[in-house]
């Protein structure tokens, strides 16, 4: 093992030790925070677009905030958990996200990712 992978694997140990740590309640919220931040970062939210099970072709309109997708969903479904969450912004937000994380897979041929 070289230093950098040493450090890799410690590094991501330290961060689970962390974060359980916390208790669940205050994780969910900072996952929250985490959320709007990113989103904010990234240029705000999507706009709506049309339902998957349209008869026409649909072109994704890609956006910068694209390629932080996954990660925006996974602080979504994480800030479901928050007291006093938002759930049906949060809940929209994760599917719109995990549909822009793998249109923006499949965009980049990752197949894999874009089917999971």
């Amino acid at each position: 093992m070289n230093a950098e992978t040493a450090y890799v694997f410690r590094h991501a140990l330290l961060r689970e030790a962390a974060r359980q740590l916390q208790m669940p309640g205050d994780r969910a919220r900072l996952h929250a925070v985490a959320f709007g931040i990113v989103e904010e970062m990234a240029g705000g939210p999507p706009g709506e677009r049309p339902a998957l099970d349209r008869d026409e072709e649909v072109s994704p309109d890609a956006r910068p905030a694209d390629a932080w997708a996954a990660e925006l969903a996974e602080h979504a479904a994480q800030a479901l958990h928050a007291p006093q969450a938002d759930q049906s912004r949060f809940a929209a937000a994760r599917r719109e996200y995990l549909r822009r994380a793998a249109e923006h897979a499949q965009r980049q041929f990752r197949w894999r990712d874009a089917s999971g």
